[in-house]
């Protein structure tokens, strides 16, 4: 029996943000520090997830090694999305360092529904990115990165798609100061099997300093698709055990990430980390929760 699958409910269960452009997903940060200061990441120190955030971080002072596992509830008020991600990092020599990712994002299912208007089964809509990251240092505190990425998408069971994407940054850090740069997702158009879309380009410009267990980042976000976004965040490290985080990220909710706030707590102890944070001040990302859980030294 021929399937009718309404295309565009399962769109919008899997992109009810960044709406203008394909696999928006890529744009979902699934580091918790991060997210704790409202994804102002882009210039801070590297942890597990620098692949989301800057990849030439790895590459400069500090961790030499750092992996993370991390589940997060993204709009469980919405869309109810479950996303897993696995990531790394371990710097090779004292200038080359290499990392990897993976996360995956899986939408509430819906029902399938047949001719006679009864239902064939239901259908879980998921995707998925898998990427490999290389950074160097050129000269003392300035490095840079590339990540490449491929991704996989299916929103119904005839709408499925791939493609192959990468990323560049640059970092800089003296002393207390970091600053970084990243374009995001560049490569092939995702096609669903019938028009072809483009992934949603980013570019990400932030700076941070650091003094006193205090560090402040700030950021701003340009998304191909014609939005303007930027974020502001502060951690305060006590005795480099308990790090206490939060931020404000104004957004664009017609064409990207809406506005929200953030709070972020992070717990280590000989080299391992516990990390969480959670969203408020949104309709749309209200209660979001993320957690990690991973080693670095």
């Amino acid at each position: 029996m021929k399937r009718i699958l309404i295309a565009f409910v399962a769109l919008s269960l899997c992109a009810p943000l960044l709406r203008a452009q394909s696999v928006s997903f890529l744009n979902i940060n699934t580091d918790p520090a991060a997210v704790g200061m409202a994804n102002a990441g882009v210039a801070m120190t590297a942890d597990a997830y620098a692949l989301e955030n800057n990849m030439a971080a790895t590459a400069l002072e500090g961790p030499k090694m750092a992996a993370s596992v991390g589940y997060a509830l993204w709009q469980p008020k919405v869309a109810g999305t479950r996303m897993l991600s696995v990531a790394g990092f371990y710097q090779l020599s004292s200038r080359f360092a290499a990392g990897l990712l993976y996360k995956n994002m899986s939408y509430p299912a819906y029902d399938i529904i047949g001719n006679e208007g009864r239902s064939n089964g239901t259908f879980s809509p998921s995707e998925y990115a898998f990427a490999a990251g290389f950074a160097y240092e050129i000269m003392d505190g300035l490095a840079a990165g590339l990540t490449l990425r491929f991704l996989s998408s299916s929103l119904t069971d005839a709408a499925r798609a791939s493609a192959f994407g990468a990323d560049i940054s640059v970092k800089y850090q003296r002393e207390g100061f970091q600053a970084g740069l990243s374009v995001n997702n560049f490569g092939s158009q995702v096609n669903y099997g019938g028009e072809s879309y483009a992934q949603p380009g980013l570019v990400r410009a932030g700076a941070a300093y650091s003094v006193a267990g205090f560090t402040a980042s700030a950021e701003a976000d340009y998304l191909f698709a014609g939005a303007l976004m930027a974020a502001v965040g502060l951690e305060y490290n006590i005795a480099e055990i308990v790090s206490l985080r939060g931020g404000f990220h104004y957004g664009d909710a017609a064409k990207a990430i809406p506005t929200y706030a953030s709070l972020g707590l992070g717990v280590q102890f000989a080299g391992v980390h516990l990390d969480a944070a959670f969203l408020l001040g949104s309709k749309t990302l209200g209660n979001t929760m993320l957690f990690g859980l991973g080693y670095a030294f």
